[in-house]
């Protein structure tokens, strides 16, 4: 025992100093970790956007990393976005050795103003202080954007036309005038083309710089008309939105900008024949005006200045703007036309147009052009063909040299070689030219002699026979054509010929491609050029086309044959074995080809460098820096990117390596820009930001040279992440009503989310802690057919979610028809999780909703009677003894009480039909506690009181008090009720309730709310009613019947009187049966009119006493045969009639002196055989 005691004193101790030991240790720890102040490099808080931030982290107290347990790592947020987001990015930090040292980086990517949040749990770090103001970077053109000023992108031609351009930095943010003035002159370059690629005309840019609205302001003046593209480049970057497409509308007809285009260009035209020409009426800048203009022709002779009429002058339009003229040449000679406008006062372009009107008859159709000239060639070898006019009956059609015109036009480059046009002479109708070795003959020649012979003019003398000489120099198809004045032979359609390439030219022809540095072992190619003398590429040579190398170490080698590359190109291959220096050839048809020879070193692999292509991935609303060469291979460590300069849809990028120069390396791509985003160069890293709302797949590619000159590119595919759903509206807060469907119609509103992509489905899912969220049925019923939203239910642990999937235009539909309701009885705050998820991630957040609470009527939990005992007079009424879990006092509000449950207070009372109650109540009752006596039908406050321990007794009829449900049950479970006692006239004692018939008495519980905890009966007009509930409890001093007794005496009770009942029915039922069969057998008794009725009347009273009481009996038994219900057979009725019975006894009474009278037996015999004829005659249904 002593043991036991020293050790409980020891205990006691040990626990009695155990917190001031703990409250030391914690002191002595926390003296241990130390302070951090944080601030900024120089106090420098304004940074550019994309420059670098630091935070100076000080040390204020000892620090020593070896005695703590987790290093100092703080987290850095802004805008409550921990880490790298869409306002910072590559946030680093340098926590060396050195205290004095240690830094915070990132660089802002957002401008404006921003506040820094430093936390640290391990070291209880919470700080603030820090604040940050970003401005723009420098502009980036691609990133910027361009659009019409005020939407106008439709012109007149000679209208000014207005751009703005809205300049962003490479991180998307807005530049404006305040930030950056050098943009006032920013040159930017516009191009202006059409649909097909021809370069249309545009007039005096002009930058007009910032406007009020924070763009930059360019007007031109629009020339070309049509559908046509604007693209706008700044720094050789295109801005985005460029290309812009505008319409250009033609302006007004200006006369003098007209001009005349004849259907074939010449100066002569025949006689008789039909002039045609196109009228295009231009404005101002040369374009087609729409529209039939009325124009004046004058056909004006030369010499006389007379004018000529024109009798058949014809006008109709053709195409937009092109209107066609035509008239008749009746007369020969020299002529001027002039066309112009009445109205304007004025001529089109170059007008007067002089022409000359020949005599000729020559027929398109039947003259004649043939020759070599006109079928396949060389380029470079003469070409000739002859030309013979006829006329309309085929005789020879004479005209001047000048009237006839050859054009020989290549389709690809519309290159025309000259032809040379000399006219023949015929001699017996075959055409001679100067050249051809024609024998005189006697007849008669047509019109000339050869030219050599004769001293006249040939540009005076009219010929029909004609050679015409040409030399295509370029390869390709050729169209000749051949008009006689105006009038095209061949029926206008030219003749086609294709010319080849000539010979190769070794001296033209070489290598043009092929590198002076490659690896061993392998593969690699050398091009070859071959040309003619006319530089014309000549194909489908490669036969002729041979490789030779050679090394100067005997290394070993392999080589290929030559392709064709369909261009004049050929590629060749050779594979060198070994390291070395060696020597290419290349020959044609034994011919070499310079350079020869071409000097080649031969390398190891590691000699040149080798690029891998990466792959990286970053949210939409974010920026990634990273190292492009970290898995490069090149020669030499010292790398680093010396410029980044900008080029036409590309950027170049130069490395500092001795062996590598600007110049040398001119035609290479070093780098293609992505179309989707900003790259920027910080040392060796490269940082990509997406463009704002661009989410897919970008990439770029870049080349890099090594020491030794050698380069190699590679490429960057870039993933770009669209970020889950964001919410771009959400309520503060929600309300609801406790029980009730919130809101009662439609649903709750201000819920709205965003997402990149219109048409991806993505889910939204909806959970309450304390309730359930779905969907209004009445709005789901005005959804669109072609929707396709999905809403599933899944239960959670003991929550219910809700999840909705579609796209997020039905979403937003969608989620306008939530409703809530909370759980059963549930009332204060609830909080919806709401979380949008996408392939890439997940988004949510939580929506605060207040259920208002209705005000429910509490709750009495008591039994119908009570059982006392019979042997005292105070007998506590809800004894220990007995089920307490059966007799209590609650409230439904109670259970979501915000406050303390001490405040929740109702008034409870209690009441005896006779007799009286006791109980113990606290002293905090006792302002509230009213008594209801005897002698008195009304609530009394108490008056005096004893108080013992804090608490007070009470004796009366009635007791009520205003307190808490506790105090309720405590009374509940004192509460004693107390018998009275009086003398009966036989001096016996019996108790008061006793003298009623039932002998009990009865206990009235009643509970009021007052109101206070809530709503009734809505929350609408935020009113209330107090509720109240009341229980009878029946108190007595016997035992009742148990209720099981009671069921199953009545049950018997209930079964035997069906029981009788039956037996009534079915005895009844038997008794109408019998009555019935009574009235019908009476009915066919009465209705039967027997034969035997005389023989009776005649016969004598002379049978003897015994004859008379057998044939009673007989009657008797017949009689009885009649009135049963059983079915008798003829043999029953045969024996009837042996017994001495003639015939059915009669309905009428007869008197006992009456006598049967039988004349013998043979009568008797007679009458007993035809009644049993009778009888057999009788229906069946008589007999049963």
């Amino acid at each position: 025992m002593a043991n036991q005691l020293l050790l409980c004193t020891i205990l006691v101790f040990f626990i009695s100093i155990l917190p001031s030991l703990t409250h030391q240790l914690s002191l002595s720890e926390d003296s241990t970790v130390p302070s951090f102040a944080f601030s900024w490099v120089n106090n420098n808080d304004t940074f550019m956007a994309g420059s670098v931030a630091t935070i100076m982290v000080k040390v204020i107290g000892n620090f020593d990393p070896a005695q703590l347990k987790h290093p100092f790592n703080p987290n850095i947020s802004v805008n409550d976005k921990m880490g790298n987001s869409s306002y910072i990015s590559g946030v680093s930090s340098k926590f060396g050795a050195n205290f004095g040292d240690w830094k915070i980086s990132f660089l802002p990517i957002r401008t404006g103003l921003f506040n820094v949040l430093i936390t640290d749990n391990h070291f209880n770090v919470f700080d603030s202080s820090l604040h940050f103001h970003v401005t723009p970077g420098n502009m980036y053109p691609s990133a910027s954007v361009v659009s019409w000023k005020n939407g106008v992108s439709e012109f007149a031609a000679g209208m000014l036309a207005s751009l703005v351009i809205l300049p962003k930095d490479a991180f998307g943010n807005n530049i404006s005038s305040a930030t950056d003035q050098g943009l006032n002159s920013y040159n930017f370059t516009f191009s202006v083309s059409t649909f097909n690629g021809s370069v249309a005309t545009i007039l005096d840019f002009t930058n007009k710089g910032w406007d009020i609205s924070g763009y930059l302001v360019t007007e031109f003046i629009v020339a070309t008309a049509g559908t046509l593209l604007l693209n706008i480049q700044g720094d050789n970057q295109t801005l985005s939105g460029s290309p812009l497409i505008f319409i250009v509308n033609p302006g007004f007809l200006v006369v003098s900008k007209c001009l005349l285009q004849w259907e074939v260009e010449t100066k002569y035209f025949q006689i008789f024949s039909l002039v045609e020409g196109f009228i295009h009426q231009h404005d101002q800048y040369g374009n087609l005006v729409p529209g039939l203009y009325e124009f004046d022709v004058e056909v004006i002779e030369n010499g006389t200045n007379l004018i000529i009429p024109v009798t058949d002058i014809q006008f109709r339009q053709v195409g937009l703007g092109i209107q066609l003229f035509s008239f008749s040449l009746m007369e020969p000679g020299d002529f001027k036309l002039m066309i112009y406008h009445k109205e304007q006062n004025n001529s089109i372009s170059a007008m007067p147009f002089h022409f000359t009107v020949y005599i000729g008859y020559c027929d398109g159709m039947n003259s004649i052009v043939n020759g070599s000239g006109l079928n396949d060639s060389v380029a470079g070898e003469a070409a000739r063909f002859s030309v013979l006019l006829k006329d309309a009956y085929l005789y020879p059609s004479l005209i001047e040299l000048e009237s006839l015109q050859v054009l020989v036009v290549n389709e690809f480059d519309s290159y025309q070689p000259q032809a040379s046009i000399h006219p023949m002479k015929m001699v017996h109708g075959t055409p001679c030219g100067t050249n051809f070795n024609c024998s005189a003959h006697d007849d008669v020649e047509l019109a000339f002699t050869p030219l050599a012979e004769t001293n006249l003019d040939p540009r005076n003398m009219r010929f029909s026979a004609f050679d015409v000489n040409y030399i295509p120099e370029r390869s390709g198809i050729y169209e000749i054509s051949v008009f006689c004045g105006n009038i095209p032979l061949n029926g206008g359609h030219p003749f086609r010929k294709a010319v080849s390439a000539g010979k190769v030219n070794t001296s033209l022809s070489g290598l043009v491609k092929s590198s002076p540095k490659v690896s061993k072992l392998t593969k690699n190619e050398i091009t070859v050029q071959l040309m003619d003398s006319y530089s014309n590429p000549v194909l489908l040579q490669q036969s002729k086309l041979k490789l030779e190398i050679s090394s100067v170490n005997s290394s070993g080698s392999s080589i290929w044959t030559f392709s064709d590359n369909k261009d004049g190109t050929y590629s060749g291959n050779y594979l060198a074995k070994d390291v070395g220096t060696y020597e290419l050839c290349a020959s044609f048809d034994g011919m070499r080809l310079m350079p020869c020879p071409f000097g080649l070193n031969v390398y190891t692999s590691e000699y040149f460098p080798r690029v891998q292509n990466d792959s990286i991935w970053v949210w939409e609303d974010d920026s990634i820096a990273f190292d492009a060469l970290q898995n490069d291979y090149f020669a030499g460590h010292n790398i680093t990117i010396f410029e980044f300069s900008k080029s036409l849809d590309s950027v170049y990028i130069f490395l500092s390596f001795s062996g590598c120069l600007r110049e040398k390396l001119p035609q290479y791509n070093f780098y293609a820009q992505p179309g989707h985003g900003s790259i920027l160069q910080y040392g060796h890293l490269f940082r990509y930001t997406p463009f704002k709302g661009f989410y897919g797949r970008d990439s770029f590619s870049y080349t890099i040279c090594d020491v030794n000159g050698n380069i190699a590119s590679g490429g960057v595919d870039i993933s770009v992440l669209s970020i889950p759903p964001q919410f771009v509206s959400v309520p503060s807060q929600l309300l609801a009503t406790e029980d009730v469907i919130s809101p009662r119609f439609g649903g709750f509103s201000g819920l709205e989310i965003i997402y990149s992509d219109s048409t991806e489905n993505v889910s939204i899912t909806f959970n309450a802690q304390s309730g359930i969220v779905f969907l209004s049925p009445m709005l789901m019923q005005f959804w669109q057919p072609a929707w396709s939203i999905y809403s599933t239910f899944r239960e959670v642990g003991k929550s219910t979610e809700l999840t909705l999937t579609g796209c997020v235009e039905e979403i937003n539909f969608a989620i306008q028809s939530l409703q809530y309701f909370g759980n059963e009885n549930f009332y204060g705050t609830d909080t919806i999780h709401v979380s949008t998820m996408n392939t890439n991630g997940k988004n949510s957040l939580d929506i605060p909703i207040l259920v208002e609470p209705i005000n429910d009527p509490p709750l009495i939990n008591l039994p119908p009677f009570v059982i006392m005992d019979q042997g005292s007079e105070e007998v506590s009424i809800f004894s220990r003894d007995r089920n307490k879990s059966a007799v209590f006092v609650g409230d439904p509000d109670l259970l979501h009480y915000p406050g303390n449950a001490s405040r929740f207070l109702v008034m409870f009372s209690v009441e005896v039909s006779s007799g009286f109650l006791s109980t113990k109540l606290p002293a905090n009752l006792i302002s509230t506690t009213e008594l209801k006596f005897k002698t008195s039908y009304q609530w009394q406050p108490l008056q005096t009181f004893v108080t013992i321990s804090e608490h007070f007794m009470v004796k009366a009829k009635g007791i009520r008090f205003r307190g808490t449900l506790e105090d309720c049950n405590s009374v509940l479970e004192q509460l004693l009720y107390h018998f009275i006692l009086f003398c009966l006239p036989q001096c016996q004692w019996t108790t008061e309730n006793q003298q009623g018939d039932e002998h009990r008495a009865s206990l009235i519980v009643m509970v009021n709310d007052m109101g206070n905890y809530g709503c009734y009966p809505g929350c609408t007009d935020l009113m209330s009613m107090p509720h109240f509930v009341e229980v009878s409890v029946s108190l007595m001093r016997e035992k009742p019947l148990s209720s099981l007794f009671a069921h199953v005496f009545g049950s018997a009770i209930i079964v035997e009187f069906v029981m009788v009942l039956s037996f009534g029915v079915i005895l009844l039922f038997f008794i109408c049966k019998c009555a019935f069969v009574l009235i019908n057998e009476k009915r066919r008794q009465a209705s039967q009119d027997f034969e035997f009725s005389n023989v009776q009347n005649s016969q004598e009273g002379t049978l003897t006493k015994d004859l008379s009481d057998k044939m009673t009996r007989v009657r008797g038994c017949c009689s009885n045969f009649f009135t049963s219900n059983l079915q008798l057979s003829k043999f029953h009725l045969r024996s009837c009639l042996q017994l001495g019975i003639g015939g059915f006894p009669k309905a009428t009474n007869t008197s006992s002196s009456d006598q049967l009278e039988m004349t013998s037996p043979s009568g008797l015999s007679a009458a007993t055989s035809a009644k049993d004829e009778q009888l057999e005659e009788l229906p069946s249904s008589l007999l049963r």
